[in-house]
């Protein structure tokens, strides 16, 4: 990986740093391999994040750090460890074999006009819910919020009334959620986090249905993955009030070259079903962190101010993820191919027919076929592989840093020019950035009011 612009060992350390966890599916066992390596990397050089902000798999290990905020960084990062590693496939979705079928006659019945006959996704979730209440320990995420142990834990989701971008954000006594974000249409609501919030914002959309969120009751409705407009949430943790920034994500900070079907091939349904995941879940991930760069080139450079009028300052950032987009995909079909063809996996899929048959649904048989299966394959040999090359890569990125290396420039493309004043994380746009110093002051996009986080 890019070793380029990384800290000194002179360099101050950041005081308000946020984790920003990007959206994955199964995917998300890799990140939490990868935090268990960072969290104890920052906590030796006196940095410990307060902030946690995540998206869809992102929210889930949002919200087991949070809940595990009072502890060392070892055991937070053990713990988190721990819950992926418990993790298969019965634990997020139930037995294909019924519920398919039952999907299928659901979709048949509303064609025919049915009434009251809606279907509202491919596979029944209702297992997360227990999975979910059973691997947070909500009492104690309650009362680290409350005592300040966590600052802050915000999860993304999409509403499924508006289409908007809904942040619920918990926070401690009398902290105010950040003002909405009319451009971006982004709203935030303040809510105690739980179970239903973090389903939400990992509902998938057309794979997973929908959630339904009670309260608060003024944002009470549906809720789906927030990774379909927003699925690494810089913005949110910069208005939380971060100064620094951890970025971990499935996917590398940069676009993907030409991996899709030979060009005189049509493009079967996992190709198109992965050009739809890839934008969602990656591409806007690289166009706000390019942005994040080209706003701190031109604070380095003597820029002032945005639009709004609010004082800015470089925003540091250490980005986590694999080297190419393919590194999980190659992988997921890896694992896949070991585990369920042949005859020894002919033999398993009569005893575990739910991944293949989810695998045959939704996965085509074309050359991008492990990008899908690596979004739904929570397969536990998946997951404990993609654990250790979360940590691997992690560690890779980690060695000879000294104590850890932020970073404030893009990672290519160093050339390109100053960005314009008033452009922020979540708008689009491409370019580097020049080396800059780090900075101990208020946050680029934090909010000029009273009432931040930190």
């Amino acid at each position: 990986m890019d070793r380029a612009d990384r800290g000194r060992r002179d360099d101050p350390a950041p005081e308000r740093v946020g984790v920003v966890i990007a959206g994955a599916g199964a995917r998300g066992a890799y990140e939490a391999g990868a935090l268990s390596v960072v969290l104890p990397r920052l906590a030796a050089a006196g940095v410990r994040p307060r902030v946690f902000v995540g998206t869809s798999a992102g929210a889930i290990n949002a919200t087991l750090l949070a809940a595990g905020a009072h502890l060392p960084a070892e055991d937070q990062a053990a713990a988190l460890l721990d819950v992926w590693h418990g993790i298969g496939p019965r634990d997020v979705f139930a037995p294909l074999l019924t519920s398919t079928p039952r999907a299928a006659g659901t979709w048949l019945a509303q064609q025919l006009g049915v009434r009251g006959v809606r279907l509202t996704g491919l596979v029944d979730t209702t297992p997360l819910a227990r999975t979910a209440d059973a691997v947070v320990d909500w009492p104690r995420l309650r009362a680290n919020i409350d005592s300040g142990a966590c600052r802050a834990l915000a999860v993304a989701t999409t509403s499924g009334r508006s289409g908007r971008t809904v942040v619920f954000t918990d926070l401690p006594p009398g902290v105010s959620v950040p003002e909405d974000d009319q451009d971006r249409a982004v709203d935030y609501v303040a809510a105690p986090i739980g179970s239903a919030h973090v389903r939400a914002s990992a509902a998938i959309p057309v794979v997973f249905p929908a959630v339904e969120v009670t309260g608060p009751p003024e944002s009470a409705g549906w809720y789906l993955d927030g990774g379909v407009r927003l699925n690494a949430p810089l913005k949110p943790a910069l208005d939380l009030g971060c100064d620094a920034l951890v970025v971990v994500a499935a996917h590398p900070d940069s676009y993907a070259g030409d991996a899709g079907a030979p060009h005189h091939e049509r493009p079967d349904v996992d190709d198109a079903l992965v050009m739809l995941l890839d934008a969602a879940f990656g591409d806007r991930m690289v166009e706000d962190l390019r942005t994040l760069t080209r706003v701190n080139e031109f604070v380095a450079a003597g820029g002032a101010g945005g639009a709004s009028g609010r004082r800015r300052s470089v925003v540091p950032h250490l980005f986590v993820g694999p080297p190419e987009r393919a590194t999980l995909s190659r992988l997921a079909a890896e694992v896949y191919r070991a585990r369920f063809t042949g005859l020894r996996g002919r033999i398993r899929t009569l005893r575990e027919p739910d991944l293949p048959l989810l695998a045959q649904v939704l996965g085509g048989d074309g050359p991008r076929r492990g990008d899908v299966l690596s979004y739904l394959l929570f397969d536990r040999e998946f997951i404990a592989r993609a654990v250790t090359l979360g940590r691997e890569q992690a560690s890779a990125l980690l060695a000879g840093a000294a104590p850890v290396p932020w970073r404030t420039t893009a990672r290519e493309d160093r050339s390109a020019p100053v960005s314009a004043p008033g452009q922020e994380p979540g708008d689009t746009g491409e370019g580097g950035a020049r080396p800059v110093p780090q900075p101990r002051s208020a946050p680029a996009g934090a909010p000029s009011r009273p009432g931040g986080v930190v």
